[in-house]
């Protein structure tokens, strides 16, 4: 069975399949606010990365792909970024179905019939102990999926799906390389902190003999969003979100 891993952040949305990993904004942007020239743009030799998606329980078409925040529509632009109740709502489900219906793209399975895959996701430590949270996610990424892709149907199956806490990937992903073969032994015996600054969140997390210090853990409502809010206003013009967010990126070499 095929394993899709989707990491929802706030700000970034990260996925992978044995065939292909993407990384897009968690933000999406209603068909309707989409400007009627971008399609006139493929004439002139420029394609954008944007993509139309659709779900069986929404009426609205939604765009989404990596150059959508070159639009600088940054007030039509629905954000999954919140602190509470995150996973039931209505935007974060988009955001889930739209990302099964992407990996699905590259298997040809899921155009003919029903493919049937499992799911894994990463969640914040605090979230992945509570249980409604997880039960709610968990409600969101079960069962079948229909996803309209620039008009081309993709029908997913989740069969099962496994909820890991972030830290966990982190910390796997040096102890071992990548056949699962130990190759960081030492820290097997260490106590290990795992800093995980996301858009809206900073998880500070703490690992000993493979387990999680419960008194060693901290979540604080703040993150990168905070920065770029705090830079934008220092200038003195209006200014996007997303376009700092993308400056702060790709950063200045010698600086």
């Amino acid at each position: 069975m095929e394993i899709f891993a989707l990491d929802l952040g706030n700000k970034q949305t990260k996925l992978k399949s044995s065939k292909a990993e993407y990384v897009l904004p968690s933000q999406i942007l209603n068909g309707n606010d989409l400007p009627q020239q971008l399609g006139t743009l493929g004439n002139l030799g420029i394609k954008r990365d944007i993509q139309m998606f659709k779900t069986p329980f929404d009426d609205q078409s939604w765009a989404w792909g990596k150059d959508l925040v070159n639009l600088r529509l940054d007030d039509y632009l629905q954000d999954t970024l919140m602190y509470r109740d995150r996973y039931s709502n209505h935007a974060f489900k988009l955001l889930a179905n739209f990302a099964i219906g992407l990996l699905a793209t590259d298997f040809e399975s899921a155009k003919k019939e029903i493919m049937q895959i499992a799911v894994v996701a990463g969640v914040p430590t605090e979230d992945y102990n509570n249980q409604e949270q997880l039960e709610t996610l968990a409600t969101v990424l079960k069962g079948q999926h229909q996803v309209d892709i620039d008009g081309q149907t993709f029908n997913v199956k989740v069969e099962t799906v496994m909820i890991v806490p972030q830290p966990i990937g982190t910390f796997y992903d040096v102890l071992l390389d990548n056949e699962g073969n130990l190759v960081k032994e030492e820290l097997l015996d260490e106590r290990v902190g795992i800093i995980d600054i996301g858009g809206g969140t900073v998880l500070i997390d703490t690992l000993m003999n493979l387990e999680f210090d419960k008194k060693a853990r901290k979540q604080y409502s703040t993150g990168a969003n905070d920065l770029y809010e705090s830079i934008a206003s220092r200038i003195q013009e209006n200014v996007s979100l997303y376009q700092i967010e993308k400056l702060v990126r790709a950063g200045i070499d010698d600086k």
